[in-house]
């Protein structure tokens, strides 16, 4: 019964087929009759079907051989007196050696659940045969001239270079890091300690030479941006009293102070000279002492780690 029915049905779809294949059959032809291998050349391909018919035309998914698809250009359905018209063009390239060369590509029509292939006729187009006898054995030409070669940066090169220059100066880091960071802080310090004495006691000799209460004031400013600095707290902006207090009331800070408040506001310098030199002095050796104190905390900082 089942092999009955499907003969039926067979019976029922080979005249429709055969009547699409023969009133239905798309178009199809090459652009130009002889090709080279390898060039370009279209092959236009028009269908014109009821317009209630739904068509769909070869994708690039289609085998085109013997010819390679290079580009396709679909274009939009025209309808006219209910005749609808759907054509594309392939642009095709082969590399076959044959001397005639066909295609003959199809439509699908679909009809309810069933698709058509209807085929176009074959068209065929010649290939140009450039070399005509070839002479055994080959003869090779032989060319020795040097070709330019363009030159080009090498990133990968560079980019190697760069990730390991990059890990070397890690692993320095990582080894020697607080080594480096150390001594960096020593070379600043006596940097600065150094340029501080310099200027101090261009003061203190200025002030020994001219007895100006000038000088006295621009060394006690420089004494106490120096510290501010050093002690890193704003001992700058601080009173004498708050100053000796932040030195934990140390005498010869307290002496050498008060003694240059009297020579610079109270104009007294010039009846004790010798005392206010000796506050400079006094000043001057606190400034060595809190730089040498400083130095040895940051040379012992690896041991108290």
């Amino acid at each position: 019964m089942r092999k009955l029915v499907l003969f039926l049905s067979l019976l029922y779809l080979w005249p429709a087929a055969a009547k699409c294949q023969q009133e239905q059959q798309p178009s199809g032809s090459f652009s130009r009759d002889t090709i080279k291998i390898g060039e370009l050349v279209q092959y236009s391909l028009v269908f014109k079907h009821p317009a209630t018919q739904e068509v769909i035309l070869p994708s690039e998914k289609y085998n085109f051989t013997p010819f390679e698809l290079v580009q396709k250009n679909y274009y939009p359905t025209s309808t006219e007196n209910g005749i609808s018209k759907d054509s594309a063009v392939y642009t095709l390239r082969t590399f076959e050696t044959y001397a005639n060369q066909q295609l003959a590509l199809p439509v699908f029509i679909l009809h309810q659940r069933d698709t058509l292939k209807v085929f176009a006729k074959a068209k065929t187009v010649h290939l140009q045969q450039l070399v005509q006898q070839v002479e055994e054995p080959l003869q090779v030409k032989a060319d020795l001239r040097l070709a330019t070669v363009e030159e080009r940066f090498n990133w990968p090169e560079l980019l190697l270079w760069v990730f390991a220059s990059v890990t070397l100066i890690a692993l320095i880091w990582i080894i020697f890091g607080q080594s480096i960071k150390r001594r960096y802080k020593l070379y600043r310090l006596r940097k600065d300690h150094v340029y501080f004495a310099s200027r101090f006691n261009s003061h203190k000799d200025r002030f020994e030479k001219s007895g100006a209460a000038a000088s006295i004031e621009k060394g006690v400013s420089l004494w106490k941006n120096y510290l501010t600095k050093l002690e890193r707290s704003a001992i700058n902006s601080f009173t004498t009293k708050e100053i000796v207090e932040f030195y934990d009331n140390d005498e010869e800070v307290n002496t050498a102070l008060r003694i240059c408040d009297k020579a610079i506001y109270g104009n007294l310098h010039s009846e004790s000279e010798g005392e206010t030199n000796l506050a400079l002095s006094m000043l001057r050796r606190v400034a060595k002492d809190r730089y040498r104190t400083h130095r040895e905390l940051i040379k012992n900082a690896r041991f108290n780690r």
